[in-house]
């Protein structure tokens, strides 16, 4: 029983370390002896539990950053247009790690297939598809590409904080500050609305 506590217990370090290294130097800048060191193991170890660092790396994916991908549900046809900016931002803005993957992620230039491409593409997938049950249903406006409309909202939803350093320059606040994050909540929530509402003809 104690050696298989251990392992539990071994197993969630290297989980650990993994997501922080992940988030600051980006699937590719990550190896598994670096991961190994923040995680005070042998690399020998590390790849007894978990193989190779896209194993690794799937499993951070699905253990440390599920709550916040689980968060972003897809919306419901019904669903108020006007929130769709702010309730992402909202999401996003309690897991900067996962903002800093993405960033590190992006600087790399990888050409290659994303890490954890398949459940990613799936998430995607099914965000898009929301989107589009909602302008058939008359919730958003159909002359709007669903897929633009996505793409800004995931825009509005990152930038603020995956470049913290523009939004200090620009409003003197850290991402992380409630009064910016409560700000910009109304400011995409104003924009929402004026953007994405679907105008009624009156009777």
């Amino acid at each position: 029983m104690g050696k298989i506590r251990d392992a539990k217990r071994t197993r969630q370090r290297i989980l650990d370390a993994a997501a922080r290294e992940f988030s600051r130097k980006g699937f590719d800048g990550t190896t598994m002896l670096g991961i190994s060191r923040r995680a005070k193991v042998s690399k020998q170890l590390t790849t007894h539990h978990f193989g190779t660092k896209e194993r690794l790396f799937e499993q951070v994916l699905d253990l440390k950053f599920r709550p916040m991908l689980e968060a972003q549900q897809r919306p419901a046809p019904s669903r108020v247009p006007a929130d769709l900016f702010a309730e992402r931002f909202k999401n996003r803005s309690g897991y900067v790690d996962y903002i800093r993957f993405l960033t590190w992620e992006a600087a790399s230039g990888r050409r290659a297939a994303l890490p954890g491409h398949v459940a990613r593409k799936r998430r995607t997938a099914s965000f898009g598809e929301a989107l589009r049950q909602m302008q058939a249903a008359g919730n958003l406006p159909r002359e709007l590409d669903h897929t633009m409309i996505q793409l800004a909202v995931l825009a509005l939803a990152t930038y603020p904080v995956a470049f913290g350093q523009m939004t200090r320059l620009v409003t003197g606040h850290a991402p992380t500050d409630p009064e910016f994050q409560k700000k910009w909540d109304a400011f995409l929530r104003c924009l929402g609305d004026r953007l994405l509402s679907v105008k009624k003809a009156p009777a």
